[in-house]
């Protein structure tokens, strides 16, 4: 289900988006921060779903995080909160449409449909999340 972004919301994400470029706001995420590659998906089974060659990227830098698959020319732009070991996804923006998208659309990208993951293990080199749709590793691009 698909619904147009609001333009108080689309309001809200540019403000966020200028916030990122000033000096005085710290991005808190510590080694969260930056972009990840997908290595390797696995489900709840183990079986595995997909490796880096789907080139699906996570970026995080301030409460903003960037889902995107290198090579589609789409990209989707979320609001997160974390904490030491959980990684809540919230409201997920299609780019360039402005468009509110359901969590549940975000299966393909690994995205669990109620947001959520498990912090399994993260080092500035290495992510590994896990949640509904299985367990997402990652290595720092």
């Amino acid at each position: 289900m698909r619904h147009t972004l609001p333009k108080a919301a689309l309001c809200l994400l540019a403000a966020l988006a200028s916030l990122a470029s000033c000096d005085n706001k710290r991005d808190t995420n510590g080694d969260l921060g930056g972009m990840w590659q997908l290595t390797e998906w696995r489900d709840q089974r183990d079986s595995l779903v997909a490796t880096n060659k789907q080139q699906i990227y996570y970026s995080f830098q301030l409460e903003l995080m960037k889902i995107q698959r290198i090579g589609d020319g789409t990209y989707y732009l979320a609001l997160f909160t974390h904490t030491q070991d959980s990684l809540i996804v919230l409201s997920i923006y299609n780019r360039p449409d402005e468009e509110l998208v359901s969590l549940e659309d975000m299966r393909e990208y690994g995205i669990p449909q109620d947001g959520r993951f498990h912090i399994d293990a993260l080092s500035e080199s290495h992510l590994v999340l896990s949640g509904q749709e299985g367990t997402l590793a990652f290595r720092k691009y």
